[in-house]
């Protein structure tokens, strides 16, 4: 195959591995002192992993610092390649270099591409379009209502999520596209064996059935904060479109926005309040030109032609009016009256009891939670303690 470029300074011959060839790169990325930067710039010169193990200690104390000099001679004469390889493939993760021709092309033609991911799971598939979606940690009741909403319906839609399967927008998102059926995929700043956090361990392993554990560092690598943010510029690497969802104006998030700027990514947000501090960054992101995300659709519309072409929407948009006016028109007189009264926020009986009494519908509130009890058991609503928001499948 013939050489590729990124930016036009990596060129590098992409080519399927062995596992003898995995074997090196998995030694070469374990060596204390050599950065994504280097083993680029080395295996651009040496062509190969196995000539850059190759070189003499006479050589390498000319090539590296002596920290790092020191780290190669003993990585050569102290490594088991088979043993250490054997152990990574039996925690389940499998290592995909920059020149395997496995690795994302998504992720070969970003500034500073990793030299290499550690997979558990699968792939993205680079034909299929990929959306990350990003925001607050601790989000808002709106804020976890539309992440769960656009994961659903983009996921429906045969758009791959992408995540770092972190609590609140990343983690909801995820998990809804996750429970449709479809598959999504997170990036981590730890090695993929790792489940951070791990209040998401439901999440972690859905995601290892149906879809993959992705990362550049390899395995033992703890979770640390410092690698968090380049991390990111791999969730918005691996994506055509990144969503932003909840986000305070100063925040994590404006890492990964402005990674994708400068992989020239297209950026959505969803507006909010003007009085909510969590809406701050989005809303910010729109004055800037972003993208105005008002319902999936408005994602959705980016990619019809791929959509199409790949032949795996799930639901055209008029089929999911029909079947959710289907299911509207099902509902008793009264049903249809309590849901229309709620909202995406909390609401007790009482305050539903008042809404409907304005709408000259005067019913006791013992009434009312009758029905929400049964509203809860045909899966329409969610109880929180004595109040009730509507949810999303």
């Amino acid at each position: 195959m013939p050489d590729k470029t990124t930016k036009g300074i990596i060129k590098i011959m992409i080519t399927k591995m062995t596992d003898k060839e995995l074997m090196d790169h998995y030694m070469l990325n374990a060596i204390n002192g050599l950065g994504k930067r280097k083993i680029h710039a080395l295996l651009q010169e040496y062509k190969s992993a196995s000539d850059i193990l190759s070189i003499s200690d006479k050589e390498a104390d000319k090539i590296f610092g002596p920290k790092t000099a020191e780290s190669f001679k003993y990585a050569k004469s102290h490594w088991d390649k088979e043993k250490e390889y054997n152990k990574m493939l039996d925690l389940g993760i499998r290592i995909i270099p920059y020149d395997d021709e496995s690795f994302p092309n998504k992720l070969r033609t970003i500034p500073d591409p990793p030299s290499c991911i550690y997979v558990k799971g699968k792939l993205p598939d680079d034909n299929l379009p990929s959306v990350s979606i990003v925001g607050a940690r601790m989000c808002s009741e709106y804020g976890r209502y539309v992440a769960r909403q656009f994961g659903l319906e983009l996921a429906q839609a045969g758009i791959q999520i992408i995540s770092g399967m972190a609590m609140g927008v990343d983690g909801i998102s995820q998990k809804a596209a996750l429970r449709s059926g479809h598959p999504s995929y997170g990036v981590l700043g730890c090695s993929p064996e790792f489940c951070y956090p791990d209040t998401n361990q439901d999440i972690y392993d859905m995601l290892c059935k149906n879809g993959g554990i992705i990362s550049e560092y390899m395995p033992g690598t703890m979770p640390q904060a410092r690698l968090f943010p380049q991390r990111n510029r791999i969730i918005s690497g691996l994506s055509d479109i990144v969503l932003v969802i909840e986000a305070r104006k100063k925040s994590g998030t404006q890492i990964t926005v402005d990674m994708a700027l400068e992989q020239g990514k297209e950026i959505f947000a969803v507006p909010g309040r003007i009085t909510d501090r969590l809406s701050d960054g989005c809303n910010d992101l729109i004055r800037q030109g972003a993208g105005i995300a008002l319902a999936p659709e408005d994602i959705i519309s980016c990619f019809t032609g791929s959509i199409q072409e790949s032949g795996i929407c799930e639901h055209t948009d008029s089929s999911r009016s029909s079947e959710s006016n289907v299911r509207y028109q099902s509902l008793s007189p009264l049903e249809k009256s309590v849901l229309d009264a709620m909202d995406i926020y909390p609401i007790s009986a009482s305050e539903i009891a008042e809404k409907l009494e304005k709408d000259n519908i005067k019913e006791p509130v013992s009434v009312i939670l009758q029905t929400l009890t049964m509203m809860q058991i045909s899966g329409l609503i969610e109880n929180q303690g004595s109040y009730y928001i509507k949810k999303i499948k």
